[in-house]
């Protein structure tokens, strides 16, 4: 295989590009043949190319097939003949890469020449051979059974471990960590004398010896990050003989040698071998008795002497050759343990004034522990077990507990105030009152607890969890009256639904609460209350209780309090299938899940495509004509949102035509589009179907006029412009269906677009676009408000349940959004219906701004950082921003070409050249090239550069006619004019220019959408080539910051109706706008 990598090296992306489109094709490719020199493969191939005087190109590349690398090559072109071409051109790469492909096509392939081990043999053979490398290195009776042994030293409080490594006939001691584990990572064989040789891989090693190991690498590896750390990463630490080790490692490395026992060397003494020890699991019988010593105090006296070593989660204790694991209850007294019992002070004293504070503290701290016994003077200050007690108790101001603690026959407030004399037992107490204060927000000055009545979360958390709590530390003793204070019932509520009078019936099933609360309850849980107070005052829990269904089902259809508490409401039936979703399947009646069902099954014979339509429709616009007429005969709008290039005014103009007869009764449809296509929709009409009279409201008012009083029209077509200006001239007629293309013209509700085309009194409608959602979510709420007025509610209530939601990134309220709208909008893309239609492969080609340009651009976006950093300083009144905004077209006219904004400048731009090449090797390749761009003075420039060079082109911008657009797009499929050069706006959509194959985007605009809708002028229906677009880039500018702004802000349409949009200039933050600078 030759790399794709190499040939893009040598010869450049463009002519890679290229040759993977002559690759592809196959078909120009003829005459193939190699021969092999030594190592090297030398490919010949003939290539047709009708740019050349014979009609093709002989090309020859020279490869060396190891490693794909390329040795020579040859071509007969013009481009290979430059004297400044360096690399392969297009036809020797086109060569390599059509021999990847086709090798057994080239004469003289000899298949044999080439043997490569199977990658899966490969595999097998580096996972096999370490282990062969054992089983030949390592002595038999030492397979798998190496294994350590652990001596651990205790001197002046640290802890060393020192290893000894062990086979089967000898064990030495283990000279170097480090070593140990570098060798097993490199399966090196290492000989430690005559007894113990062999390779260090991990199969030698037994279960245990492996544990091992994993523990020192995870040693060293943390001790290598604390050095880096400490000393910036210069040198990292080696362990050789002894490892310093820390009290977790401490525990980590006994309970790892609990079975086989170790060594325990007390002292510095390199001579002692040290003690053999073996883990208990227990404490060590330990006692202290508390002597008198006269009047004035007390002697301590321990048991015997003994070491504990605390591994944090672990207490050790260290006595003889027994390394205790103490139980929770000794390992609760570590502090006294440590500090006192294994103190090193020979006798340890108590004055007796200390003493009734150590007895009653340290007695109770080790219970459990330690046996202490107390001469009979201090027994009576041994604690008494304390028992708490709450009395609760619900009054009108609300909810009392008085907490005791009793000992015995005597007892105190828990938060009372206690006397020298008084004894509480602090352990149990001090929880108590932690507790108590966690349910109680308010504690008087008597001790008593209160909630005050209307505190219903804390009422709920006690009721609910605190008294639970409370008796798991005590007694409570509660009133009947506080008894009364929570149901244990938990609220259940369904969804009904049934059909009638083609309205939706919704009922709403309460259970374990009165159902005429239901309003109350939904209240409290949109407000995430946990608990909900019953009209009666009981408390009943909502936290966990699936009421999510039932709010987003009242929600929907906006019920009012009345019509919760009542059970039932009504809903229009577009509501239907977001309902359906919200409901139990056997809370639906047969009526209801029949017409849900007659509306997701569309009947093909219904809906036959009509016998005049003058196309022949692929099997995807059949179906969307037939969903369209679905929609209309059950009295709903839609969405006809397949992406550009389906043929979606083919199928509306199908539909009209097939409801032309029933339309004549009711009144002729209307068709409202951007002026820029109105010529094109009446030669669409006149193209597909001629039997459909066709009145084109346009020209001047005269015209106008005269054009809508024409009684005889099956179809009227105008521009939102001229709708919005006629609109009173609309009075009182009556349409069949009004159809809006490019639907996204109404994106804005607040417009006088959205309010005319709203105005018109239609029996039906339908919109069409590619983008329905552009930048915002409220794009797609005006959309459907033309066509189902109140589907999404009021805006106001649109805005709070979706619109703002989605756009802090709540998927769940955009998943509700799709899932409402989703039965209205029909959505098809390129790749997934036309099957047959070519690839489109998209590349970037930067251009880097150099001398004079850069250093205007540098200067011109500096001044605009500084202005956005002080943007709202001057006030709000919107000026400061507009301002910016302007700013911002001035820097991308600057990156584009200085002359734009500078008459005088007369340095050239540093993307002139690129284009200019791009279109140069694309017309030497027989290719049509379409050129958008934003400004169309940089299109008149690129269009001066072409005349220059003799090169033909046409040119639509926004002054161009809307009838000579036509024309020039159909002659620019029609003849050999190689390049279009075409404004974004003006061309960028309704146009088919399939002719061209090749896309060049002169500049970025900030709507990835409106690029890919110029883009599929030529990547669409009827296309045989494949497309390739360029946007040309200038590198370290705005023009690179707003690619990766459209990559961030183009998903939001896919969440919604999986269309991909972008971003827009009055939806930038000042944080976007400084991120666009740099």
């Amino acid at each position: 295989m030759i790399s794709e990598n190499i040939l893009k090296r040598l010869g450049g992306s463009l002519a890679l590009n290229r040759a993977r489109t002559i690759a592809a094709r196959g078909y120009p490719i003829f005459n193939r043949r190699l021969s092999y020199r030594k190592h090297l493969t030398v490919l010949h191939a003939s290539i047709d190319d009708a740019t050349t005087s014979t009609g093709s190109v002989d090309a020859s590349i020279t490869v060396d097939e190891s490693n794909g690398s390329v040795a020579g090559y040859a071509c007969g072109c013009a481009e290979a003949a430059r004297a400044d071409r360096t690399g392969p051109c297009k036809h020797c790469m086109a060569v390599a890469l059509d021999y990847n492909r086709n090798m057994r096509s080239y004469e003289g392939y000899d298949p044999t020449r080439f043997i490569k081990t199977s990658s899966c043999i490969a595999d097998y053979l580096d996972r096999a051979t370490p282990a062969l490398r054992v089983r030949a290195g390592t002595d038999g009776d030492d397979r798998g059974s190496i294994d350590f042994s652990l001596e651990l030293a205790y001197d002046l409080g640290a802890w060393n471990a020192r290893f000894k490594i062990r086979g089967a006939h000898g064990s030495y001691i283990l000279p170097s960590i480090s070593d140990v584990l570098d060798n097993v990572k490199a399966g090196e064989y290492v000989s430690y004398g005559k007894k113990l040789g062999f390779v260090h891989a991990p199969d030698a090693f037994s279960a245990h010896g492996r544990d091992v190991l994993a523990f020192l690498d995870r040693a060293l590896a943390s001790r290598r990050t604390m050095d880096a750390h400490a000393q910036w990463g210069f040198g990292l630490r080696r362990i050789e003989r002894d490892l310093h080790i820390s009290p977790p490692e401490i525990d980590e490395l006994v309970r790892l040698f609990e079975e086989e026992g170790f060594r325990l060397r007390d002292g510095s003494k390199e001579t002692s071998r040290g003690r053999a020890m073996h883990v208990v699991e227990a404490d060590p019988p330990l006692s202290i008795v508390v002597k008198p010593l006269g009047e004035n105090g007390f002697e301590l006296v321990r048991s015997g002497q003994v070491r504990f070593v605390d591994c944090g989660r672990t207490l050790y204790a260290w006595k003889g050759d027994a390394f205790y694991r103490c139980s929770p209850a000794m390992r609760a007294a570590a502090d006294f343990l440590l500090d006192v019992y294994a103190s090193p002070v020979r006798q340890l004293l108590l004055t007796e004034d200390d003493a009734e504070r150590f007895v009653p503290l340290v007695a109770a701290s080790l219970d459990g522990a330690i046996d202490v016994h107390l001469p009979p003077q201090l027994e009576e200050l041994r604690p008494r077990p304390c028992t708490l007690e709450f009395y609760i108790d619900r009054g009108a101001g609300g909810v009392e507990c008085r907490p005791v603690a009793a000992y015995g026959s005597q007892s105190h407030g828990l938060f009372a105030t206690l006397g020298r004399q008084d004894y509480a037992d602090e352990t149990a107490e001090a929880p108590a009152r932690d507790i108590v204060r966690r349910y109680f927000p308010e504690i008087r000055e008597d001790g008593v607890c209160i909630i005050p009545d209307d505190e219903t979360d804390a009422l709920g958390r006690l009721a609910f969890e605190g008294v639970s709590e409370l008796q798991r530390i005590g007694e409570v003793f509660a009133t009947p009256e506080f008894n009364r204070l929570a149901s244990s019932a938990r609220p259940s509520v369904s969804v009904g639904l049934s059909l009638k009078s083609s309205l939706i019936d919704v009922s709403f099933e309460v259970e374990g609460m009165p159902a005429d609360e239901l309003s109350a309850l939904l209240a409290s849980y949109r407000r995430r209350k946990d608990y909900h107070r019953l009209k009666d005052g009981t408390l009943i829990r909502i936290a966990g209780v699936d009421l999510a269904r039932i709010d987003e089902a009242a929600s929907l259809i906006n019920a009012s309090k009345a019509q919760l508490d009542a059970g039932r409401a009504t809903a229009p039936a577009f509501d239907a299938f977001a309902l359906d979703a919200l409901a139990d399947d056997d809370a639906k009646d047969a009526s209801f899940v029949a017409w849900v069902d007659a509306f997701k099954t569309i009947d093909e014979d219904a809906y036959r495509v009509p016998v005049g339509l003058a196309a022949t429709l692929r099997p995807y616009q059949e179906a969307g004509f037939r969903w369209m007429s679905h929609l209309i005969d059950l009295g709903f709008g839609g969405i006809l949102a397949d992406e550009m290039g389906l043929g979606k005014t083919l199928q509306l103009i199908c539909l009209l035509l097939a409801r032309r007869d029933e339309a004549r009764t009711t009144g002729p449809s209307l068709v409202v589009c951007p002026a820029s296509l109105v010529y094109n929709w009446a030669a669409e009409f006149e193209r597909f179907a001629p039997d459909l009279r066709v009145a084109v409201v346009a020209g001047d008012a005269d015209a106008r006029a005269e054009a809508r009083r024409r009684a005889d029209a099956d179809v009227f077509i105008t521009s939102y412009d001229l709708l919005k200006r006629d609109i009173e001239d609309y009075a009182g007629m009556r349409f069949w269906c009004e159809a809006l293309d490019e639907a996204q013209y109404v994106k804005n509700h607040e417009t006088q677009a959205a309010a005319s085309v709203k105005a018109i009194d239609a029996a039906h409608r339908i919109a069409l676009t590619g983008t329905p959602i552009e930048n915002r979510v409220s794009e797609v709420w005006s959309i459907f408000d033309y066509l189902m007025p109140g589907l999404l509610g009021s805006y106001t209530r649109f805005r709070d349940r979706f619109e703002t939601p989605i756009m802090g990134g709540d998927e769940e309220a955009a998943a509700r959004l799709s899932a409402l709208v989703g039965p209205f909008i029909l959505r098809r893309r390129k790749a997934d219906v036309l099957t047959d239609l070519p690839e489109k492969w998209e590349s970037v080609v930067y251009a880097r701004l150099e001398g004079e340009q850069r250093a205007l651009y540098q200067a011109h976006e500096q001044l605009l950082r500084t202005k956005i950093a002080h943007e709202g300083e001057e006030g709000d009144d919107g000026r400061s921003k507009v301002e910016i905004l302007a700013e911002l077209t001035r820097l991308r006219q600057i990156a584009l070409d200085p002359s734009l904004l500078y008459a005088d400048y007369r340095g050239g731009g540093a993307k002139e050249q690129a284009i200019m090449d791009t279109i140069a090797s694309c017309i030497a390749s027989g290719e049509k090239v379409l050129v958008f761009s934003q400004f169309t003075s940089y299109l008149d420039i690129i269009g001066a550069k072409l005349s220059e060079q003799g090169v033909k082109h046409y040119v639509i911008t926004g002054s161009t006619p809307k009838k000579k657009r036509l024309a020039l797009v159909d002659a620019f499929n029609a003849d050999d004019t190689p390049v279009f050069l075409i404004s974004l706006k003006a061309g960028g959509t309704g146009l088919n220019l399939t002719g061209a194959s090749v896309v060049l985007h002169a500049d970025p605009w900030w709507n990835a959408a409106a690029q890919n809708q110029a883009t599929d002028r030529a990547h669409r229906m009827g296309q045989t080539r494949i497309v390739n677009v360029y946007r040309v880039i200038a590198k370290d500018t705005i023009e690179e910051r707003i690619l990766k702004l459209q990559d961030a802000k183009s998903d939001l349409a896919d969440r919604i109706v999986g269309s991909g949009g972008g971003t827009s200039l009055a939806s930038l933050t000042k944080e976007d706008l400084l991120d666009l600078l740099g």
